[in-house]
């Protein structure tokens, strides 16, 4: 590795606190510092991101054809099959940019492209753990609003309770458990209460 990727690199991995992960992490989930204690009523269960991250947490992303790291523009990118595991969430997707701030302390945006996919394990107010997943062509996260932007045929999935939309769609889901829909959608919600059940 020559010096001035080797100096980029080492810069990406200070700015994004890629540091060794604390022993005992839990399963990926975007909240794990309150996923036991807090009782969402987001039916797609997709908790925060990027605000409790535990200390010393460790991202690992993985890419099949390249990685690309440019200096000049604050920006790094990783083309194929990239695989972005992180103590809050894995993520997958076909080409992943990351867009650095001026000042190289955080991130400003990260955008996946092609086949995207987010994983993330929470609790449900019962205790129980729920795989929440989001699908789409693309999706953008921008650390400062919190926001993580769905388009391309977006769709979300917690449990058995679904939301789809069309190629025109978009959904915004936000670190706070809010989530909006611009568009056309279908949303499938089940209430599997006890109530719900007599």
């Amino acid at each position: 590795m020559n010096r001035p990727l080797l100096t980029t690199t080492l810069c990406l991995i200070a700015s994004l606190n890629l540091l060794p992960a604390a022993p005992g992490d839990a399963s990926p989930t975007m909240n794990p510092g309150t996923a036991e204690t807090k009782k969402s009523t987001n039916p797609f269960g997709f908790g925060d991101l990027g605000s409790d991250r535990p200390k010393d947490a460790q991202t690992v992303i993985t890419a099949q054809k390249e990685a690309t790291f440019d200096n000049t523009a604050n920006m790094a990118t990783f083309e194929g099959n990239v695989v972005v595991k992180d103590p809050q969430f894995t993520l997958f997707c076909e080409r992943l940019v990351v867009t650095l701030g001026k000042d190289r302390k955080g991130m400003e945006q990260v955008d996946a492209i092609g086949k995207v996919i987010i994983v993330q394990e929470n609790k449900n107010p019962d205790g129980e753990s729920v795989k929440s997943t989001g699908r789409s062509g693309k999706a953008v996260y921008r650390p400062e609003s919190g926001d993580i932007t769905l388009s391309e045929s977006p769709s979300i999935q917690s449990g058995i309770n679904m939301q789809i939309g069309d190629a025109s769609t978009i959904m915004i889901l936000n670190r706070n458990g809010k989530s909006k829909t611009i568009g056309p959608s279908k949303t499938t919600i089940v209430d599997n209460s006890a109530q719900a059940q007599q």
